[in-house]
């Protein structure tokens, strides 16, 4: 454990400098790059703050979908819960394509869609989400 700030109070800082006190001076070429760096700080300190919890949520719904035991062991030596979901969220996609939750829309779509909002709840915390 590191002494304060956190990782993620630092890059809340560098986010803050690089969009309130950086952007408005920076060339006016140079304006846009700045907006990204501040952007991808800001995602990466909800990022690290939010944890394996949404990866690890995420990884419960798709085990769900494909069938599997959602109360599966989660961690794998050597493997994370971001790495699980996304081989899980692969396979969905594979067997999504092949109509094999055509008959299932309505269990698929909710699951997917809390996936969704969890991603926008660390890339963007302020987009209007409509639940369905």
């Amino acid at each position: 454990m590191q002494d304060s700030p956190s990782a993620a109070e630092l890059l809340d800082a560098v986010a803050a400098y690089l969009f309130s006190e950086l952007r408005p001076v920076a060339p006016r070429e140079q304006r846009f790059r700045v907006l990204i760096a501040a952007n991808i700080c800001a995602t990466l300190s909800r990022e690290l703050r939010a944890g394996p919890e949404p990866s690890l949520r995420d990884l419960t719904g798709f085990r769900k979908l494909l069938g599997e035991s959602p109360a599966a062991e989660p961690v794998v030596p050597g493997l994370d819960p971001e790495v699980l979901a996304r081989e899980a969220a692969r396979e969905l996609a594979d067997r999504i394509r092949a109509g094999g939750f055509d008959d299932r829309l309505g269990e698929t779509v909710a699951v997917l869609s809390e996936h969704v909002r969890r991603k926008l709840e660390i890339t963007r915390p302020d987009y209007p989400v409509v639940r369905i």
